[in-house]
């Protein structure tokens, strides 16, 4: 068996595995709602870079980068020579993923609210991090032939190297937990069963396996292991994919949230006449009804756009549902209408019983 053939195979696993993921969002996005939005096309960017990175690898791997210190010359170059479109690859998928995620929790905050600005804010130092990722991969060591020059006053600048390694991996790193992070504290604001919150929660924590992931590269990545800084690199981007994915995959995980109501009995009376004769017997009944409602700007978008919103939502008492729903239907958010009905009251059975003892008092 070659060496690190295993390690290939992995790579080969983690691409699937996404692509099938990436398959099933944009199935449902198109079978459900008729149309992408920008949030897929980055991640379908994100998918072809992934590919690509994985033809770069394997066309490094069968040049012989298991063991690239017997590889020939020849080899060699062609090793080095696809570090730099490796590297711009992989940095392109993870932050065309972090782009994505970030317009879609900014679709989902309120027009106006402070997220909103957080969100764009984010979305500005995300492109300016790549921007700045891109050129430094690009000239960090210029000319590139430099990688593999036998001159040693004509080979890349050491300190360059790690500024290079320092910038990607804290950039990296710092904005995978502030993007995880934010959608989060949102969903823990959300009123919804525990066993939906939790699974929600779940969704966006499984980007936390991507920061373990990247500061496991970071690591193999200093030590120079090349097959294990790719074979991470697969797992890492792979993993961001599936994660960023799951959110319109909720329908299908966690079912719909539906418009559900409780209702209670409770304060039962029973009255009669004097002499234990049961003329007549009435309950007072109290219906309490509480709906939780989620939405967007655009409506009909259970799979996901019921995920995270800001906890502003209103609550609106009051003797019908009627006027309360048309209130809500102006609102973004989480909406919750409170419906009290009150059937029989006490007063009313008092004057009842109270009419019939008059009528029928003889006939006690």
């Amino acid at each position: 068996m070659a060496e690190g053939l295993g390690q290939v195979i992995s790579w080969y696993i983690c691409t699937v595995v996404a692509c099938v993921f990436v398959a099933a969002r944009l199935w449902i996005r198109v079978s459900k709602f008729g149309a992408l939005t920008i949030e897929d096309a980055f991640i379908v960017l994100a998918t072809g870079c992934l590919i690509g990175d994985l033809a770069i690898q394997q066309y490094m791997w069968n040049l012989g980068m298991a063991d690239v210190g017997n590889a020939s010359r020849q080899n060699f170059i062609h090793i080095m020579q696809m570090i730099v479109p490796g590297s711009v690859l992989y940095v392109s998928s993870l932050w065309a993923i972090k782009l994505s995620l970030v317009l879609f929790y900014k679709r989902l905050a309120a027009r106006g609210s402070k997220l909103q600005i957080v969100y764009n804010v984010v979305l500005v130092l995300i492109a300016a991090s790549w921007t700045m990722i891109f050129f430094d991969i690009l000239f960090q060591c210029f000319p590139h032939d430099k990688r593999w020059s036998l001159d040693p006053d004509y080979q890349c600048d050491a300190t360059s190297s790690n500024i290079n390694y320092w910038l990607t991996i804290l950039f990296n790193i710092c904005s995978d937990v502030i993007i995880i992070s934010l959608p989060i504290t949102m969903v823990l604001k959300l009123q919804m069963k525990l066993k939906q919150k939790l699974g929600v929660m779940a969704i966006f924590a499984l980007g936390f396996f991507v920061v373990i992931a990247s500061i496991i590269r970071a690591y193999y990545s200093k030590r120079n292991e090349t097959m294990l800084t790719c074979t991470v690199s697969m797992v890492e981007t792979a993993v961001a994919i599936i994660a960023t994915c799951l959110p319109p995959l909720r329908t299908v995980l966690l079912g719909h949230t539906s418009t559900n109501g409780t209702g209670s009995n409770y304060g039962r009376y029973e009255l009669s006449s004097a002499g234990g004769n049961n003329r007549s017997r009435r309950a007072q009944q109290s219906h309490i009804a509480t709906n939780i409602v989620g939405g967007t700007q655009t409506r009909g978008n259970d799979s996901e756009d019921e995920l995270v919103k800001e906890a502003a939502g209103s609550v609106t008492s009051g003797s019908g549902s009627h006027g309360a729903s048309s209130h809500s239907a102006d609102k973004s958010g989480i909406t919750v209408i409170t419906t009290l009905q009150m059937h029989h009251g006490k007063g009313e059975e008092a004057a009842r019983s109270a009419r019939s003892d008059e009528r029928y008092g003889n006939f006690a």
